[in-house]
């Protein structure tokens, strides 16, 4: 199979182990025998430490298998962990971190020894390139701003899971003291913003055809965006933590209620759209429709913005070209089941009720109320839910395929894996011995990120999307009371799905509106778990990360095909299952073998 060919893998190059010591003092291991002087010989070898480096920070949160994936939580599990998808199978990880969280032990989504993996491979780097002899000054020049852009990302990721942690400037030698605590909130959001805009001042607006992929401006500007917004939502920025973590509040407070974090976030984001609007970047909308229409073209224009590599809506992606093994990115990426009709191991992937109420019907009006809920009198007829699924937006139908439809365009016209008729999965789990949905498995499947994709199972996740930057600064100037611009931004996305304008002014009721949109334009991108969190909205233990779980049931006929609509008799909606929920879950715990050495301090209630 064709994969995107963009990251050369050695993987035996600077991947260490997963403790923080270990992780600061090991010296880098080509092959078993290579050191320094081997590795930065020359600008081949030099490059493929830079792409390892792309690797080991990029991956944070999709799970590698340059390093032991069994480390991470797969298959879908930031999905599990919100109201996204079902659990899956019994022998995933995800199957018992739904209901627990994220434990001490490794299985975290990242990982928290394996970033400081990354971050230490990025420094040798950065510290040795000069030592290439057949190099530009300019070329050293990028990869030195490269590195400290991955290592923002890398903090990044950190800061919104962790709070504060570690500063690490440079790779550590046996005779440095690598006992680091640590750093406030404050400070470490600081580092973050240092390191971005190091490397923003390095890094090109573009690279050539055969480098994309690699670090511009435009990313690290969309990272700093990131972390600012984080900055400025309820749960850092307060004047008391979720939980008291005594002495330590500063490592996941801030302290204080600041609007001016707010207006830091709106000056970032819209220092983002300059720059995409100057670098050929763009929110895709072909439809010709004049400011505030809905999109007559939203199912292409999503769909592409979503699935087609390299389109102009995708600031950064990560691309990863596993060779010779087969499938291994729809297998271990955690954002999604990233679903075709040959993945058997995501079979029980569904997406939840809890979740599918988020669409909004083409015409704009809420559905929400007008499905089946738990404790109805009676089944509904399965036209009931075939009528209703056709009459849902665009982002639905790219998103989702279920039994007894298709998208109503179709994403992959004419292939049988990407369409009900030749599906070699029930969504409802049901054959003759189960005709009456006894076993729930969500209400839809995702196909998202394949639209057109074909026979194509690789695909690009989507890091940093344009779309995200429009609901930054909606977000952000709701809360700072400006609401036009709030709706101006809001709209740029909401239009684009082919809906007509939202036109709410009321702050709490526009705040609840944006929140959805961000659901719905992000679902599985990996962003739901962290901003739902930090929101700490009222229902987050009651439906998005904890309380009852919500799927369709269906009855069916017993044929062999069950996902086809003449074989559906009717459906109800049930709880299936609960969700644990516990405040200490607003971050994620600090690797239990750091808090052990009695340097690092651990995040309260664990």
């Amino acid at each position: 199979m064709k994969k995107k060919l963009i990251y050369l893998m050695i993987f035996g190059l600077i991947i260490g182990t997963y403790s923080c010591e270990d992780t600061f003092l090991q010296v880098p291991n080509v092959s078993g025998t290579a050191n320094l002087t081997m590795v930065y010989s020359d600008s081949v070898n030099a490059f493929q430490a830079v792409m390892q480096c792309y690797d080991l920070s990029m991956v944070q949160g999709i799970g590698s298998p340059a390093v032991n994936s069994s480390t991470y939580v797969g298959r879908g599990c930031l999905g599990t962990l919100t109201d996204e998808l079902c659990r899956g199978y019994s022998w995933d990880q995800n199957y018992a971190n739904f209901s627990l969280g994220f434990d001490a032990n490794g299985h975290t989504d990242d990982n928290y020894g394996l970033n400081f993996t990354a971050i230490r491979a990025n420094w040798l780097v950065a510290e040795n390139i000069d030592r290439v002899p057949d190099m530009s000054a300019t070329g050293k020049g990028y990869i030195k701003a490269e590195v400290e852009g991955l290592n923002a990302y890398r903090y990044m990721g950190m800061f919104y899971r962790y709070g504060g942690v570690p500063i690490i400037t440079k790779s550590f030698l046996p005779t440095d003291n690598s006992t680091v605590p640590r750093a406030s909130l404050d400070s470490t959001l600081n580092y973050i913003l240092q390191l971005c805009d190091n490397s923003i001042a390095g890094l090109p607006d573009t690279w050539p055809a055969n480098q994309s992929g690699r670090l511009t401006k435009g990313a690290v500007m969309s990272i700093k965006a990131r972390v600012l917004e984080y900055a400025a939502r309820p749960l850092f920025n307060s004047a008391t933590p979720y939980l008291d973590n005594g002495s330590h509040n500063n490592l996941i407070c801030f302290g204080n209620v600041d609007p001016n974090r707010w207006q830091a976030a709106i000056t970032a984001n819209e220092a983002v759209l300059t720059w995409a609007s100057q670098n050929g970047y763009a929110l895709i909308n072909t439809g010709g429709a004049g400011v505030n229409s809905p999109n007559p073209n939203a199912f292409a224009d999503y769909g592409t913005a979503t699935s087609t590599p390299g389109n102009q809506e995708v600031i950064l992606a990560y691309k990863m070209d596993f060779q010779n093994v087969a499938n291994i990115i729809v297998r271990n990426f955690n954002y999604s089941n990233y679903q075709t009709a040959s993945r058997w191991d995501v079979a029980l992937n569904g997406t939840l009720f809890n979740f599918f109420t988020n669409y909004y019907n083409a015409d704009g009006t809420d559905p929400s109320q007008s499905w089946p809920h738990p404790g109805d009198a009676a089944p509904r007829p399965a036209t009931d839910y075939t009528s209703r699924t056709a009459a849902l937006e665009p982002r639905f139908h790219d998103d989702q395929v279920g039994p007894g439809f298709d998208p109503s365009y179709s994403t992959n016209p004419g292939d049988a894996n990407w369409n009900v008729n030749g599906w070699g999965l029930d969504l409802d789990n049901h054959s003759a011995s189960f005709p009456n949905g006894s076993y729930g498995l969500g209400c839809s499947y995702s196909v998202k990120f394949y639209y057109h994709a074909g026979s194509r199972l690789w695909m690009e996740l989507p890091l940093f999307r344009l779309s995200e930057t429009y609901l930054n600064l909606a977000e952000a100037y709701n809360e700072v009371g400006n609401t036009s611009k709030a709706l101006e931004n809001l709209n740029v996305v909401h239009n684009r799905a082919g809906l007509p304008s939202v036109t709410v002014s009321d702050q709490t009721q526009l705040r609840a509106i944006i929140q959805r949109e961000w659901a719905i334009e992000f679902f599985l991108e990996g962003q739901r778990l962290f901003q739902i969190k930090h929101w700490k909205l009222a229902n987050i233990g009651t439906q998005l990360l904890g309380g009852p779980v919500m799927e369709f049931q269906f009855k069916v006929t017993g044929a062999s095909n069950n996902n086809l609509a003449s074989h559906l008799v009717s459906y109800w909606s049930a709880i299936t299952y609960s969700k644990y929920w516990n405040a200490r879950m607003f971050l994620d715990p600090i690797l239990q073998s750091e808090i052990n050495k009695q340097i690092a301090v651990q995040n309260p209630g664990y």
